[in-house]
């Protein structure tokens, strides 16, 4: 049975809206599970016709990704496979591993070893394109350079700060996040994760083989939807939420489903998309690290 969801009248909206041009894009995710969870051509058929017929029943009211997210959980649930990209994750790691522990000694060199952190960790984005053990890594970083950087405001609020509330994305690319969060690990850390599968992004278990529970306290979202959906998110998740001095979330999903909400935070990503972009005020392709101040309403 699906899960339609239809906007409520005069209902305010607190989070970035989905697009058009959002349908084709989330309608090829839909045929990439099938692939990865080595489907057949009937699947694939299904799947893109499941998809379709979901579109026309979903709120574009909705940001993109808690849009796409009832979409992807209908299609695990038609291949009956709760995790189709678990090898891939298992390759991301493996990978990011690797290249963050040369990111490390880089970091070392570093004047200002939080700052160069942040950029190693939006560097650590690339991996989401695929599995690249042949990247580039001192390349990547020496063109790096944020189009928004916001990292002045940063230090003025790690002065007063106690608790950070760290929200990861993929599978491998939380090995470069782990690097940020031991420059960070005076400070009381709280690292989130998914609940359940979704994607490539992380879970539990990817955090505690990355031993980021050495670093801070890990909880769950509360829900295995892409970013962070608050019709499902977990007490404990709020609670960190509304308590945390400064919020820090990577990726697409966590910008898309946190933006324009009354709590600010700071949001580590490439813009991959053209709706991401277009919020932003950036290009397909830039890197940001960018501070939203968040609403004057309290929460």
């Amino acid at each position: 049975m699906y899960y339609f969801r239809q906007p409520k009248e005069n209902q305010k909206r607190l989070n970035m809206r989905s697009e058009a041009n959002c349908i084709p894009c989330v309608i090829r995710q839909a045929q990439r599970i099938v692939l990865f969870a080595k489907g057949n051509e009937e699947d694939f058929i299904n799947a893109t016709k499941l998809a379709m017929d979901m579109v026309g029943n979903l709120s574009l009211e909705d940001p993109p990704s808690i849009f796409t997210s009832y979409i992807i959980r209908e299609v695990y649930n038609y291949l009956k496979n709760p995790d189709p990209f678990l090898e891939l994750k298992k390759e991301m790691n493996k990978i990011g591993k690797k290249k963050a522990n040369e990111a490390k000694i880089l970091i070392e060199k570093e004047k200002d070893k939080i700052y160069g952190a942040i950029k190693y960790a939006a560097c650590g984005n690339i991996i989401d394109i695929g599995p690249q053990d042949n990247f580039d890594l001192e390349k990547h970083i020496k063109n790096l350079s944020f189009k928004k950087d916001d990292y002045k405001i940063f230090k003025e609020k790690l002065r007063g700060a106690n608790k950070i509330l760290y929200i990861l994305d993929n599978a491998g690319e939380i090995y470069f996040d782990r690097l940020l969060l031991e420059e960070l690990s005076f400070l009381k850390l709280v690292i989130v994760v998914k609940k359940e599968p979704i994607l490539n992004d992380a879970t539990i278990k990817d955090a505690r083989e990355a031993e980021l529970d050495k670093l801070g306290e890990i909880i769950d979202t509360g829900s295995g939807f892409l970013g962070v959906n608050f019709d499902k998110v977990s007490e404990e998740f709020l609670k960190n939420y509304k308590e945390a001095d400064i919020i820090i979330a990577k990726g697409h999903a966590n910008y898309e489903s946190l933006v324009d909400r009354e709590r600010d935070a700071f949001f580590i990503l490439k813009a991959k998309c053209p709706v991401v972009a277009k919020s932003l005020g950036v290009e397909i392709g830039d890197s940001v690290f960018y501070y939203y101040p968040g609403k004057e309403e309290s929460l």
